[in-house]
């Protein structure tokens, strides 16, 4: 899994200041859009970043990563953070 996150292609240079995923996009809002809608902006007020387990032992802690998403509400934020996979990113490029 931290690989899959390292592909999700956010570069965050010594001392820079972290930008959020897609621009600050709501992963979770693309999930009601149709296809012609316009992306929602989310909000630095309603942020997660992702987590990652650690498949190194057996330990059950997640990590936190350099990867910041923003939502348009807590509603959002809440579903991201409850299963975050399902909305990341699977291949980058952004």
């Amino acid at each position: 899994l931290l690989s899959a996150a390292v592909g999700l292609g956010l570069a965050a240079g010594v001392g820079a200041t972290p930008k959020p995923v897609l621009y600050g996009y709501d992963v979770v809002a693309y999930f009601s859009l149709d296809a012609n809608d316009p992306g929602v902006l989310g909000s630095s007020l309603y942020q997660a970043n992702l987590t990652v387990g650690d498949l190194s032992n057996s330990s059950k802690k997640m990590d936190t990563t350099e990867y910041t998403f923003f939502f348009a509400n807590e509603k959002n934020k809440n579903a991201f953070e409850k299963e975050p996979w399902k909305y990341a990113p699977r291949w980058g490029g952004f």
